[in-house]
């Protein structure tokens, strides 16, 4: 199938620049954002967004040194601020976009404590752009070198969508098979289904009362198109 022919190809290319979320036994040297496009793509489905998210607590202490760090890491930057009651929020953007990825960074200082921050950095595309998930993993490989520490916490999904109705069981199983699931939790209504599962192709997981689990498949039917999302480990888009 072009889904596995397509991870051996980016494996082979890439090398060492692919960061892998994390090593569980039999984890996947392919990262899981260019393992779920590729089985979008293979399911013949139409990929609208693709998305990495970095996340990370930190020590007060190191506010000015990360704030420098993400100045010093766009060639030009837009930095727009907002408060709350809750919170101060700092918003870095790229001064000189010029390509098909969007990067943010957003720095967020509770008020209610006086000891941590919060780092948040996100990289979007929209669409099929040629080897957009590759390229992003390389800008959030750069980005988790410069600005964050081992302790970030990485988040990624792809949505995508098909024209008319999708068989969401079939589509499942299919997923399930592709990446060796092991299903944790699902909620089957009219119009949305929701499953959350495990596979050892991915490390960092969440805890949940069923087991741990890794994955998330949302599929959304809107009558006249189905919208699928697929993320790791858990979905951070709604669906």
């Amino acid at each position: 199938m072009k889904f596995f022919w397509i991870c051996s190809i980016v494996a082979v290319v890439l090398g060492v620049g692919v960061h892998p979320q994390g090593k569980a036994e039999g984890w996947s040297e392919v990262s899981p954002l260019i393992e779920m496009a590729a089985f979008a793509e293979d399911e013949q489905l139409e990929i609208s967004e693709l998305n990495i998210t970095l996340k990370e607590t930190m020590n007060i202490k190191d506010l000015a040194a990360v704030k420098l760090a993400i100045t010093q890491y766009f060639d030009s930057v837009n930095v727009t601020e907002e408060n709350s009651t809750e919170a101060s929020k700092l918003i870095f953007t790229d001064g000189q976009k010029r390509n098909a990825e969007f990067e943010t960074f957003t720095v967020i200082v509770p008020k209610n404590e006086i000891n941590s921050f919060e780092v948040v950095y996100t990289v979007t595309s929209r669409g099929t752009a040629p080897l957009a998930a590759q390229i992003m993993e390389h800008m959030a490989g750069r980005v988790k070198a410069h600005v964050f520490t081992e302790n970030v916490s990485l988040y990624s999904f792809v949505k995508a969508e098909q024209s008319g109705k999708i068989n969401e069981s079939l589509f499942y199983q299919s997923f399930k098979k592709s990446f060796d699931i092991a299903t944790v939790e699902e909620t089957i209504e009219e119009s949305w289904t929701s499953r959350s599962g495990y596979t050892t192709r991915w490390g960092e997981a969440i805890d949940l009362p069923g087991g741990p689990m890794n994955v998330q498949l949302g599929i959304r039917n809107l009558g006249n198109r189905t919208i699928v999302t697929i993320g790791t480990p858990i979905l951070t888009a709604e669906y």
